[in-house]
Order: structure tokens, then C-alpha cells, then sequence
């Protein structure tokens, strides 16, 4: 059974490929679907494989924005699993990705995580 894992931000990181193409067996090349996805404003490599591991592990392969993104360096400093679990969500930082990432998804994952939260 595959592990749901989800990024600070609230990434589903089962829908990325970066994430999931290496697990099953795929290399996923930097040029075409990838580079679509990342909107990048970094250049991409002429050639190569991504392989992320979940921006949440501490000795990631992640995307190299990943490991310089604002969110996930908050995160790793304040030590929540997830954004949502943060005293101070949604800050600034995270409605930034929120506003540029195409996983739209991501902004009502974590809101419903947060919700949940707040019940218990």
C-alpha cells in the first residue's frame, strides 16, 4: 500500500512526479511534462532525472527550488509536520506558493487538515 505523503505546503506529493514516477519504476526527464509542471523560473538542466523524495525528509533529493523554499524552511525550523499544523496558518509564505503552485489542491488539503485540528 502506498504511504500518502504531504508536503508543508499540502502538496499531495503522490500526484507529483517528480515524487511518484521514480517509485514505479520511471525516470522522469527534466524536459517537457516536468518543466510544465514546475512553472520554472530556475533554467532546466539540458538533460536529467529528477527524483524528489518529499520535501519533509531531511536529507532530501528534492526539486533544487524545493530545498530553498520558504515554506519548507519554516516548517523544518518550527517542526510541524505540515503546514496546517502551524499556530500561524496561513501565513504569508504559504498563501505565496499557494498563489504559483499548479496543485490547486493543496490550499483546501491543508485547510481541511487545519479544520480538523481545531475539533479535537
Amino acid at each position: 500500500m502506498a504511504r500518502h505523503v504531504v508536503a508543508y505546503c499540502g502538496i499531495n506529493c503522490a500526484k507529483c512526479p517528480a515524487y511518484s514516477f521514480p517509485r514505479l519504476g520511471e525516470k522522469l526527464h527534466m524536459k517537457g511534462f516536468f518543466q510544465s509542471i514546475l512553472k520554472s523560473r530556475m533554467k532546466p538542466k539540458p538533460v536529467g532525472y529528477v527524483i524528489c523524495d518529499g520535501c519533509a525528509m531531511i536529507d532530501a533529493r528534492c526539486v533544487k527550488h524545493c530545498l530553498t523554499c520558504p515554506v519548507r524552511c519554516c516548517a523544518m525550523e518550527t517542526g510541524v509536520a505540515n503546514c496546517a499544523l502551524c499556530g500561524k496558518f496561513p501565513c504569508e509564505r504559504l498563501q505565496g506558493i499557494w498563489k504559483v503552485t499548479v496543485f490547486k489542491d493543496a490550499q483546501p488539503r491543508l485547510e481541511k487538515l487545519n479544520a480538523g485540528r481545531r475539533r479535537v
